[in-house]
């Protein structure tokens, strides 16, 4: 066995932009300020927003950021004058972005237009006292906004599209008989949703919600697991918002007797289902064609079993920020012990040659120290009550991110950073879904994670991707700008 323990070092950077800007705040005030970022997907540019207490700069640039134009204006003209403001995302076309806010009265548009050199907002949604606010989200140039009314029995699905077009659409969901306990109402359903985008490396503390919704290009997949009941799997297609539901059901994988014994843990990708089937003494894999249901393959981890099919040797690690605890795990069934001990999930993602690399794995939150009622608090997030794990033996309710925000991925939350986890990872041929071999490379998401603890604190920051490129913003007080550096990415 291998133990080793990690500290990160400086990681090559680049810096492609510095952008002069003075942050400063009202007298007696207390500074608030902050930066946005909006990319135009279909175009060759993207937008920032700086603010601060007395004023706005919103700038378009190009993919080789270069400033194409600048917008100033005084804070008061704004939708950002509302301090409880909160930047959710928004959509562009052409030199027209569209910049969505909530806020405590409701959901504002601002629209800046860079070649006419104007900036106007408007209210675009007040949710209803009959509403439960589920998540939101900017991906592919649409802005989406969740919500559920569990007297109506329906998902409301509020979208702004790349011409700034507000539109809603109500879509009935009848809650399967299986929905698990305590799950009388939709939004008891459907609550705690993680989003997971297509486009963006996956990250084991989204992945081990029961409640997640995949963001593809052509349609929003809402996959719920409770308990080992058949997962139900919601599909809105885009642009015409039509649902279909399907379910996957796990009878070759869960015995009479295993029932009601068995976690499901589920995650999408590239048209297949791939999920984890656990009991205290197995752990097997299953993938399924959708939307048939059709079985393609499955894997089976026992006691007895070796390690012949993972790609690597399992790990257990424990991160503290920039310092990484890991050993290497070469028993079975010490895999196994701690898969029953944690939070357990799985995810799917692509390497540059196009095998899937499959992680199955724990994670969960590490408690900080803190002068709170509770005791203690969890990095990134607020206890909101007890609500101890029976398995674990430690508080897992923390009040969850439901804005998906752009230029900041769930890994660059501080949560996402403080964690321990128990991990194995299989690489599968794409077509075949059976074990292949290769080098499976370092996640991109955690060597972001290791850029951001290694840069130290900054202020105002902003990660995100431009083809295949990572970069980091942040604010650099010392020189008064704003900078950008690219984040060099080892494949």
């Amino acid at each position: 066995m291998l133990f080793f323990s990690v500290v990160f070092y400086t990681h090559a950077q680049k810096k492609v932009l510095g952008y002069p800007f003075q942050f400063e705040k009202s007298f007696l005030a207390k500074g608030n300020y902050d930066t946005y970022f909006l990319d135009n997907p279909f175009d060759s540019t993207f937008a920032l927003i700086l603010k601060d207490n007395k004023k706005v700069n919103y700038i378009w640039l190009n993919k080789s950021f270069k400033v194409q134009d600048s917008v100033p204006s005084p804070i008061g003209n704004t939708v950002l004058d509302q301090s409880t403001h909160k930047y959710i995302g928004g959509t562009a076309k052409g030199a027209e972005y569209h910049f969505i806010y909530q806020t405590k009265s409701g959901y504002f548009m601002e629209t800046v237009d860079f070649k006419a050199k104007s900036v106007s907002n408007k209210k675009i949604l007040e949710l209803p006292s009959s509403e439960k606010l589920l998540a939101s989200l900017s991906d592919h140039n649409s802005s989406y906004i969740l919500s559920v009314d569990d007297k109506a029995g329906q998902l409301i699905l509020y979208t702004v599209t790349t011409s700034g077009e507000f539109i809603q659409k109500r879509i009935p969901i009848t809650l399967p008989a299986d929905a698990g306990k305590h799950k009388d109402k939709l939004s008891e359903y459907l609550a705690d949703m993680k989003v997971i985008k297509s486009d963006e490396d996956p990250d084991l503390s989204s992945a081990i919600k029961s409640v997640k919704l995949f963001s593809n290009p052509d349609n929003l997949s809402i996959v719920v697991n409770a308990g080992d009941n058949p997962t139900q799997i919601f599909t809105i297609s885009l642009p015409d918002q039509n649902l279909t539901q399907k379910s996957i059901d796990y009878t070759p994988f869960v015995s009479k007797d295993d029932k009601g014994k068995v976690y499901i843990s589920s995650f999408m990708k590239d048209n297949m289902l791939f999920s984890l089937v656990l009991n205290k003494k197995t752990i097997r894999i299953g993938v399924h064609e959708l939307p048939s249901g059709r079985l393609l393959n499955k894997f089976e981890f026992t006691d007895e079993s070796g390690t012949n099919q993972f790609a690597e040797y399992p790990i257990t690690e424990k991160r503290m920020g920039k310092h990484v605890d890991a050993k290497d795990l070469d028993d079975i069934k010490k895999v196994i012990r701690a898969f029953t001990k944690g939070t357990e999930g799985l995810m799917v993602s692509r390497t540059d040659g196009g095998k899937l690399v499959l992680t199955a794995g724990t994670y969960d939150m590490i408690q900080i120290s803190g002068g709170a009622p509770t005791g203690g608090y969890w990095a990134g997030g607020f206890v909101t009550h007890s609500d101890i794990n029976a398995r674990s033996g430690v508080s897992t309710t923390w009040e969850p991110l439901i804005n998906y925000v752009p230029g900041t991925p769930v890994y660059t939350t501080t949560s996402a950073r403080y964690y321990t986890t128990t991990y194995f990872k299989m690489l599968l041929d794409p077509t075949t879904m059976k074990v292949t071999r290769g080098r499976v490379p370092r996640p991109i998401a955690a060597q972001i994670k290791d850029y951001i603890d290694d840069t130290g604190k900054k202020k105002a920051t902003n990660q995100f991707a431009i083809g295949k490129n990572q970069y980091y913003g942040y604010y650099d007080g010392d020189m008064q700008e704003y900078v950008i550096e690219q984040i060099r990415i080892y494949n």
